[in-house]
């Protein structure tokens, strides 16, 4: 088997994982993210959950830099 083919099969694999089943965490979700072609019809549902799932995140390192100037919506925004 050639790295080409263990690289196509390895994408083949992550793509039906986050097709199929609920990734639970944020950072398994850009991997597979990641490991899907740029044009699959999956990408932007998968793109939307893993920034959902980055909220939380967001929101606490925006509420840790509130009240230095800058309106707390706007660096949740931002985040």
């Amino acid at each position: 088997m050639t790295v080409t083919e263990t690289t196509t099969s390895v994408e083949a694999d992550a793509v039906r994982a986050a097709a199929s089943a609920p990734v639970d965490s944020a950072a398994e979700l850009l991997n597979a993210m990641a490991a899907m072609p740029a044009g699959h019809p999956s990408r932007a549902a998968l793109r939307d959950r893993a920034i959902e799932a980055w909220l939380p995140l967001a929101r606490h390192l925006a509420h840790r830099y509130s009240g230095r100037g800058e309106p707390t919506d706007d660096l949740i925004q931002t985040a």
